[in-house]
């Protein structure tokens, strides 16, 4: 400290013992001013217990201190050092604790505006001597607990990060390691059980490499959350492979198909809402670390194949390319569904015809009309498809083949 303690006169000596043996009167006054701040308000319990404590840790050291002539020794201060380190625990922000402060060194004051008005002989000492050293002591205290609260933070985020990368590499490396992963995700405090789908969300020019890297993806991150109308801590993020992946929960006892419908929607409303996303893929729900692998390789691969595609749309579901994907893990359902359009490859106007047949959704008279041909020459081709393949254009197994087909074709050449 850089002002001594000052010495008091007798008469504010025998005030201050009479206080500081019943500063219940000052934490109580304290506490009630706190309470009347939301944040404070909303806190549990056990952590409104612990800032009654730590009101009354403050009070004694004040009062401590201006009876003993001496500042706090280095274990009282480190006692009061564990009050800050808790509170980032509890999630109270910074600004928020050092209003704490402010508040409390003020209603400190009020009573000994109080004692002013009962004793004249008293102002003066109170004023000059009493009043700068108590702005003095509460500051310090408020840049003690400030880089506590800091320093801890810090830590935190570290452990954060270092349980995340952890996180990380059993979801990638050792998904069947579903007790590690259980109990990294408690540790991250977050439930595991939760089925999660999988963003992996394309950034316009990022640059892994600069300084800002990191506030860039937390910045896109939090206005995700605040589009999905999620709070931050929900959402689980890494930067992997050149993408952003963001695996955001999804409702318990929800199914699938229906999840993916809202997300759709969701995803569709983000992307237009936040400049720097260039294109979203979207996985399927997922259980676990298993499943939130498989969801994040199925939104790179919805990713991957709707770049390659080009055009406008900026959001790509692999709902959308399912049963693709199914026929592609199996190499005979591949071959045959590929092979039977290859039969028609002698005559490009026949694939062409048929692959916007599809696109129309089986309307002859628009599919004539975008082609420029007329009714009857699509009869006439649709027919002849109808022939080579030995198929029937008007029975839905036959139609659902052959549009996989056509697909599978366009992507695998």
């Amino acid at each position: 400290m850089t002002k001594s303690v000052p010495e008091i006169s007798l008469a504010l000596r025998g005030w201050t013992e009479k206080i500081a043996v019943d500063h219940a009167r000052v934490g109580d006054r304290v506490y009630a001013a706190l309470m009347n701040i939301k944040l404070y308000a909303d806190l549990d319990s056990p952590a409104k217990l612990d800032i009654r404590n730590s009101i009354a840790w403050s009070a004694k050291l004040w009062f401590d201190t201006l009876l003993s002539g001496s500042a706090p020794s280095a274990e009282e201060f480190e006692a009061f050092r564990e009050y800050g380190r808790r509170r980032v625990y509890q999630g109270v922000p910074l600004d928020a604790l050092l209003r704490a402060f402010r508040l409390g060194s003020r209603e400190l004051w009020c009573f000994y505006i109080e004692l002013d008005e009962k004793s004249d002989d008293l102002r003066d000492e109170l004023l000059f001597r009493i009043s700068p050293f108590l702005m003095e002591f509460f500051d310090i205290l408020a840049q003690i607990i400030s880089q506590t609260y800091l320093d801890e933070q810090y830590k935190q985020a570290r452990w954060r990060d270092s349980l995340r990368y952890q996180l990380h590499s059993i979801i990638f490396h050792y998904p069947e390691d579903t007790e590690g992963f259980a109990k990294t995700a408690a540790a991250l405090r977050f439930d595991g059980t939760i089925p999660r789908i999988a963003l992996a969300i394309d950034v316009h020019s990022i640059d892994s490499n600069s300084p800002t890297f990191k506030s860039e993806l937390d910045r896109i991150v939090v206005a995700t959350a605040r589009r999905l109308k999620l709070s931050v801590d929900e959402l689980v993020d890494i930067w992997h492979r050149g993408t952003l992946l963001v695996w955001i929960p999804s409702r318990l006892g929800d199914l699938m198909g229906v999840s993916d419908l809202q997300v759709g929607k969701q995803i569709a409303a983000l992307a237009e809402a936040i400049p720097e996303i260039k294109a979203i893929g979207v996985g399927l729900m997922g259980e676990g670390a298993a499943g939130w692998a498989m969801s994040a390789e199925e939104a790179n691969r919805a990713l991957s194949l709707g770049r390659s595609q080009g055009g406008e749309e900026r959001v790509w579901l692999y709902s959308k390319i399912v049963l693709e994907e199914s026929v592609r893990g199996t190499k005979n359902a591949l071959r045959y569904l590929v092979s039977l359009v290859e039969q028609l490859a002698s005559e490009p106007e026949l694939l062409e015809t048929l692959k916007t047949y599809f696109n129309q959704l089986q309307r002859r008279k628009v599919t004539a009309s975008v082609l420029g041909i007329h009714p009857n020459t699509l009869n006439y081709r649709l027919e002849r498809i109808e022939n080579i393949l030995g198929a029937r254009l008007d029975d839905a197994s036959w139609i659902s083949k052959l549009d996989i087909a056509i697909k599978l074709r366009g992507s695998t050449r």
